[in-house]
Order: C-alpha cells, then structure tokens, then sequence
C-alpha cells in the first residue's frame, strides 16, 4: 500500500494526468487518491514556480522589472485566474506554474489560483473516473 501511494505521490509530481488512472489501476480509495495527487501536484507546483521565477530572470536579465508588452500586462491582470484556474486541466500544472512565473505573475496568487485548480479538477476527474468505472461494471 505504501509503495502504491509512493507511486502515485510521485507520478502527480510530475504528471496529474497520469497519476488518477494509476490510482484507479491500483484500486486506491478516491479519498487517499484525491489527497496524494493534490499533495505531489502542489509540491510540483511550488518547485516549477520557484524555477520558473529564475527561469525569467536568466532570460530577461536585461529588461527592466515594468517593461513588458500588452500581453504581459493582459497577462499580470487577468491571465492568474486563466492560467491558475484552467492551466492546470489544458497544460498540465507543473507547465502552467513555470508559465506563470516565467511571465512574472505574482507567486502567492499564482500558486494559491493554480492549488485551486488542482484541488477542482483532480476531484472531478477522479469521481467521473471511480463513478464511471463502478457503472460499467
């Protein structure tokens, strides 16, 4: 049980995706699954965030902190709750918590938004995933 939860933690580090298919594999109860993939997406959060801010800072070293163009300032307005909310179920959220800091969003925000989104759609996948199976059996 415990390697099973390893595995699972780990894989949801790297991969959300991948992880809820291996928990359903491994006939893991929804609520253990739920809480190891939200715990190993949100490690992998915060590490690709922290990356990703120097990500930004090795490729923009030149720039000033305020210079950016329209889509950066669309992006530091608008584009947390885009990117935090539904990156996580387009992109993955190891690649939209990179996005985000490499485009210089605020981190707490970021990392706050994107923890929602991991939290809503590794629920709704998982249950759509154990109710769906249950009804085809």
């Amino acid at each position: 049980m415990i390697k099973d939860i390893a595995g699972v933690f780990v894989l949801a580090m790297v991969e959300m995706w991948a992880a809820i298919p291996l928990g359903l594999h491994l006939k893991m109860h929804p609520a253990t699954m739920i809480l190891v993939i939200v715990t190993g997406s949100l490690i992998g959060v915060i590490a690709a965030t922290f990356l990703g801010e120097t990500l930004r800072k090795l490729m923009f070293w030149r720039k000033k902190e305020k210079e950016g163009g329209k889509l950066i300032q669309w992006l530091t307005t608008k584009g947390p709750w885009a990117v935090g909310l539904l990156g996580p179920l387009l992109i993955g959220p190891i690649f939209a918590a990179g996005l985000a800091a490499t485009l210089g969003m605020p981190r707490r925000l970021s990392i706050a938004l994107l923890a929602g989104g991991v939290v809503v759609w590794t629920v709704t996948f998982t249950l759509l995933g154990v109710f769906g199976l249950s009804t085809l059996r």
